[in-house]
């Protein structure tokens, strides 16, 4: 009986898209409005890191930075000198130069002269080459690294960056190399490399993805392959090592059509072939990774199943643009661009067993986002997605994920004449529920995503609860031209379970308070944060933490950031600051 629905499912999906295809299949409608100016020019004006150096230091750092190639960042502009002058463009452009780590303080001038419009791009460099010297505890995990990041190569916008870290019982050497304008294309390429004690992995991407919401089509060619040892966790300790050999070949094509100043759709299609084989982990495995024996339960039902899935897939999706540009979020004074509009995106992937998959499959993604704004300085977003998988038995590895975040910035605040910084109020909000996860895929919960006051992967199972509140206050910024100072209190919430969730409600909740110093540097790449949690569990925890027990936690980033899972999910293919 499935195979006669999934049969008739995938032919009439197939037949549909190649109708709306064909319909669609012409070139995106220029956005309608009266063109009556003409762009006569396009001037940058981008000052140097120090643009008032105050000693020979700084007059130094300004020589040694090699200043970024006006031809790259001509690349990311939408219009050209004789283009028609269109408003939205503009703005497009202006979002499109903030996404580049190795700007700050982007703007785009308009200088209207009768018919005609000059465009004048403001912005500042950064230092971009970041010696990778870090150490990071407090969480239940160690971990130091040594290597170089460059973000803007010769100035050319591409991205090289080297290092080794060691982290507990485990060392690696990672690699990887961005070029956002591959052989002076608007195609990227990017290579990222990983070995270590924990294996060996690789990916390789080559396309022209979406930058913008005018761009008429994409298209993407994506090969990730490795052979790693992976955990499952039990009270902040590995509870079961596994090995995975794993493969993933796609290749992607997508049109995009509609009106970018209110709602854009895009239609995509590709062919993916995922092949993902499971083995108990042996004495070697064990030993690599320097953990005692004793500790495990290497029990073989454990082993998740080998699963491989090959065959077509088709997705939609549909962006209502409504941005809001803020800073003082995560990162200070840096500008980030949010887009509060409706988001609805579905990608169906037919996986038959005579195309190779190892049972019929229909694998199934559908995700809703949006956000409204609350005042002028307050916004709110939040997301809703569901994946599955349908095969003979019916539903499995299905996930329900529900997040929600609010930023409110406040500005200074000021107790009769004392100064007590700029606020950012913030709140991060989630939930997901799983139903017969495949077995080697949990759940986490621990100091590295929410509960500050235990170790990380302390709580682990198929459902997990969230929350956590800050208030980020910024103190100083920009001190001798370096570095900015500020400090946050907090609270935190969350847990996980196997059991019922209404029993996660009720008996498996942690909580934590405590505060917090924030470190950031404007004038580096990204404006990089680097925090210092100081936490008070507010129960005994099952990692052994005490209740009102101190935890000193030091690492790089905030806790939650401000962008949703799915698009935290798309920023993080090979990014050594993350890892594989």
């Amino acid at each position: 009986m499935f195979k006669d629905f999934y049969r008739h499912f995938m032919w009439s999906g197939l037949i549909i898209a190649l109708l709306i295809f064909e319909l669609f299949a012409s070139p995106a409608p220029v956005v309608a409005q009266e063109r009556n100016r003409t762009i006569r020019s396009i001037s940058f004006e981008i000052l140097q890191i120090f643009d008032k150096p105050k000693n020979s230091f700084y007059e130094t750092v300004n020589s040694l930075k090699l200043d970024t190639q006006e031809s790259v960042l001509r690349k990311e502009l939408l219009f050209r000198e004789g283009d028609d002058y269109e408003q939205f463009l503009v703005l497009e452009s202006e979002r499109v130069l903030r996404q580049l780590r190795y700007l700050r303080d982007v703007s785009i001038q308009e200088v209207v002269d009768g018919e005609f419009v000059d465009i004048i791009i403001h912005g500042q460099e950064t230092w971009t080459i970041i010696p990778q010297v870090s150490y990071s505890s407090g969480d239940g995990r160690t971990k130091q690294s040594v290597g170089l990041a460059e973000s803007n190569l010769l100035g050319y916008g591409k991205r090289l960056e080297l290092l080794y870290k060691q982290e507990e019982e485990s060392d690696a050497v990672q690699a990887v190399y961005d070029s956002r304008n591959f052989f002076e294309t608007k195609n990227q390429f990017l290579a990222g490399f990983f070995d270590g004690s924990e294996g060996t992995e690789g990916l390789i991407e080559i396309g022209n993805p979406y930058r913008s919401l005018v761009q008429e089509s994409s298209w993407g060619i994506t090969l990730d392959g490795g052979d790693t040892l992976e955990r499952l966790w039990h009270s902040g300790d590995e509870r079961f090592i596994y090995g995975k050999e794993h493969l993933l070949f796609d290749v992607a094509f997508s049109r995009s059509f509609g009106n970018p100043e209110d709602t854009t759709h895009r239609l995509s299609f590709g062919y993916e072939y995922e092949d993902s084989r499971f083995r108990l982990g042996d004495a070697g495995d064990i030993a690599d990774l320097d953990i005692d024996p004793s500790t495990l339960t290497q029990d073989p039902s454990l082993v998740a199943d080998n699963r491989r899935f090959s065959g077509p897939w088709l997705g939609f999706e549909s962006i209502e643009q409504d941005f809001v540009s803020m800073n003082y979020i995560d990162r200070f004074s840096r500008v980030e661009d949010y887009n509060l509009g409706q988001t609805y995106a579905t990608k169906v992937f037919f996986a038959p067993e005579a195309l190779g998959s190892r049972e019929d499959a229909l694998l199934l993604h559908t995700g809703y986002s949006i956000g409204s704004r609350i005042s002028s300085g307050t916004f709110v977003r939040g997301e809703l997605a569901v994946t599955s998988r349908l095969v003979d038995s019916g539903f499995e590895d299905s996930l329900f994920h529900l997040e929600t975040k609010a930023y409110s910035v406040l500005g200074p605040l000021f107790w009769k004449d004392f100064y007590l910084g700029k606020h950012t109020l913030a709140f991060n909000f989630f939930v997901d529920y799983g139903n017969e996860l495949d077995k080697d895929r949990e759940l986490i919960v621990g100091a590295q995503n929410v509960l500050r006051g235990y170790k990380a992967n302390t709580f682990s199972g198929d459902k997990r609860f969230g929350a956590s509140f800050e208030d980020r206050i910024h103190l100083m910024e920009n001190a001798f031209d370096l570095i900015s100072i500020g400090a946050a209190a907090f609270a935190d919430v969350g847990g996980a379970t196997f059991r019922p969730i209404d029993e996660l409600f009720q008996d498996e909740l942690y909580a934590d308070v405590g505060v917090g110093l924030r470190f950031a540097f404007p004038r580096s790449s990204g404006e990089r944060v680097v925090r210092v949690d100081f936490a008070f569990p507010l129960r005994d925890g099952p990692d052994d933490s005490g209740r009102f027990e101190l935890r000193v936690i030091f690492s790089g980033g905030q806790l939650f950031g401000s962008r949703l899972r799915t698009e935290r999910q798309a920023a993080q293919r090979a990014s050594v600051d993350i890892g594989f």
